[in-house]
């Protein structure tokens, strides 16, 4: 298994925007292109894995404590359309995963 290139320094760390392995493939910050307009297209990690046929986006927002519910729920939202256009080009099972981290 080949591994997934990194630095000491995490924090100029940038990873390739693509990055494929056998059946799985790892989009980091592209945009979707879809046959209908999708203003959420662009999440921050789409994961296809065509052995499996699914398809995860993930989607990271840092909101204050008070708005971490708020936020997921506004994100699964967000990324339903271009879950749905996705299931229909690829042919693959679409998952949104909202990854909320709560901040003070």
């Amino acid at each position: 298994m080949q591994s997934i290139e990194t630095t000491d320094k995490w924090y100029t760390h940038m990873p390739n925007p693509v990055y494929e392995e056998g059946d799985v493939t790892v989009l980091w910050n592209q945009a979707v292109h879809t046959d209908r307009e999708v203003t959420a297209n662009r999440p921050h990690i789409i994961i296809k894995n065509k052995k499996e046929k699914t398809c995860t986006l993930i989607h990271v927002a840092i909101p204050a404590d008070r708005n971490v519910v708020q936020k997921e729920a506004e994100k699964k939202l967000n990324y339903k359309s271009l879950c749905i256009e996705i299931q229909g080009m690829w042919n693959l099972k679409c998952t949104i995963v909202p990854v909320i981290i709560g901040a003070t």
